[in-house]
């Protein structure tokens, strides 16, 4: 798999990967990143039959959509700390491990 940075802005870094399959197709795809300091993405169940979905702005829509809590790690932070920080600010909750 071949992997490299096609653009970067102040929070966020797209690379390009070029795939190929175990059935020999081969494809180019763009994944966003978070740039120097990493980011998460929570899948918040407070019971095994719900997710918790937060309302915001995304302006690829230009709409409201939902989505799951995400946010940016902070500088010294680990990914867990940045995920119950994240969840603290959007629900008020913290997560259970």
């Amino acid at each position: 798999m071949a992997r490299k940075s096609v653009a970067q802005s102040r929070l966020f870094q797209i690379e390009s990967l070029d795939l190929r399959f175990s059935n020999g197709e081969e494809r180019q795809f763009e994944r966003l990143t978070g740039a120097d300091r990493g980011a998460v993405m929570m899948v918040a169940m407070p019971d095994p039959d719900h997710v918790l979905l937060i309302r915001e702005y995304a302006a690829g829509f230009e709409d409201y959509v939902l989505t799951l809590p995400k946010g940016l790690v902070d500088p010294g932070e680990d990914i867990i700390t940045a995920a119950n920080r994240e969840l603290m600010e959007v629900w008020g909750w913290r997560a259970s491990y």
